[in-house]
C-alpha cells in the first residue's frame, strides 16, 4: 500500500469535511464565553432523543465522519469540537473532566435539548459518563468507545511519561512541526494496523495530524487535559464503584482488543462495575476503532440506540 500523501507543509487552518459542510454550525456560549464548532444533522428528525457525539483528546468532530451518516438516518445528530480543540475556541480554561461536562451542559441548553444519547471516544467517554454520572435523568443512553471512568491500574510508558514532563512533553511536540511523517507516525499506537486504513484515510491523516500540530493554543489545551487527566482520574477509583453500583443509564462499551492507549481491561473494570452494561470487544482492532472498524462500530451504535427504552 502507498504512503500517505499531503503537502508537505499543510494549510494550518482546519476546515470543515465537505461531506458534513452543509450541517456546519456555531453556537456561542455565554456562561463559558467561548464559542464551538459542531455539525448538527438534521434538528427537524427527532426519532428519539438527540445524539452527542464527542471525540477524544487531540482530536475534533471530524472523527466520526465514517459513522454520523449512519447514526443521522433515524435522529439528530450533533458532533461537537470540544473547546481548546478542531475549531472550536481555546481558551485559557482548566481543561478538566468536569469542566467539559459543563461545557456540554451549555451546549445542549443553548440547542434546547432535554434528553441526550452521548457517544464518546477516549477522553471524549469519561466526560459523558461523568455528566450522565451528575444528570442522570438528562441522559436516556450511553455508549462509551475506549474510555470512560474506570481506569485499572497501569504503569504509564516512556513515552508518556516524557509527554507529562512539563517542557519535554513541549518539546517533543513543537518538534514534529519540522517532520511531517513523523507526525503522522505519532498517530500508529492509536490503531492496531494504521497502514491497513484506506488510502484516502491515511492521506487524510497526515494533513490533519499536522494541522493540529501548528496552533499553539490546541497544544497548551492539549498539554493540560492530558496532565490533569492522569491526576484526576485515579482520585475518582475509590468512589466510582458505589456510583456505578447505582447507575442504571443503559450503556454499552465498545473496545478494541489491540487499545495500547487505553488497556480493553479498563472496559472490563466498567462491565464489572456497573449494572446491566454490555461490553463487545473488537478482534484486531486498536484505540480508534471507530476509525478501522467504522460499519461494525456504527451498526453496533445503531443498535443500541433504537432499542425501547
Amino acid at each position: 500500500m502507498s504512503p500517505p500523501q499531503g503537502k508537505a507543509q499543510p494549510d494550518h487552518v482546519m476546515q470543515p469535511l465537505p461531506a458534513l459542510t452543509p450541517y456546519v454550525r456555531s453556537i456561542a456560549l455565554a456562561r463559558h464565553k467561548l464559542t464551538l464548532f459542531l455539525y448538527d444533522t438534521c434538528p427537524e428528525v427527532q426519532n428519539g432523543a438527540p445524539l452527542v457525539l464527542v471525540h477524544g483528546l487531540g482530536d475534533e468532530a471530524d472523527t466520526w465522519q465514517y459513522v454520523l451518516p449512519a447514526l443521522s438516518a433515524t435522529r439528530r445528530v450533533v458532533a461537537v469540537d470540544l473547546p481548546g480543540f478542531g475549531r472550536s475556541d481555546k481558551p485559557d480554561a482548566p481543561y478538566t473532566v468536569p469542566w467539559f461536562a459543563a461545557v456540554l451542559g451549555e451546549l445542549l441548553d443553548a440547542l434546547q435539548i432535554e434528553q441526550v444519547a452521548f457517544a464518546g471516544h477516549s477522553l471524549g467517554a469519561s466526560v459523558c459518563q461523568w455528566f450522565a454520572l451528575e444528570q442522570p435523568t438528562r441522559v436516556q443512553r450511553l455508549a462509551l468507545l475506549a474510555g470512560g471512568l474506570a481506569a485499572a491500574p497501569r504503569k504509564p510508558d516512556l513515552n508518556t511519561l516524557l509527554l507529562l514532563t512539563p517542557g519535554i512533553g513541549e518539546w517533543l511536540y513543537t518538534r514534529l512541526r519540522k517532520d511531517p511523517q513523523a507526525a503522522y507516525a505519532s498517530l500508529r499506537p492509536f490503531y492496531a494496523n494504521l497502514d491497513a486504513l484506506p488510502q484516502a484515510e491515511r492521506d487524510f491523516l497526515l494533513v490533519r495530524v499536522n494541522q493540529r500540530l501548528w496552533n499553539d493554543d490546541q497544544r497548551r489545551a492539549f498539554f493540560r487535559t492530558l496532565r490533569g487527566l492522569v491526576r484526576w482520574l485515579p482520585a475518582q477509583q475509590k468512589a466510582l464503584p458505589d456510583r456505578l453500583a447505582g447507575f442504571t443509564t443503559p450503556t454499552c462499551v465498545l473496545w478494541g482488543e489491540q487499545d495500547h492507549i487505553a488497556g480493553v481491561e479498563n472496559g472490563r473494570l466498567l462491565a464489572q462495575l456497573q449494572p446491566a452494561v454490555h461490553l463487545s470487544i473488537l478482534p484486531d482492532v486498536g484505540h480508534n476503532l471507530h476509525h478501522e472498524r467504522p460499519k461494525a462500530v456504527a451498526q453496533a451504535l445503531a443498535d443500541f440506540f433504537a432499542r425501547p427504552v
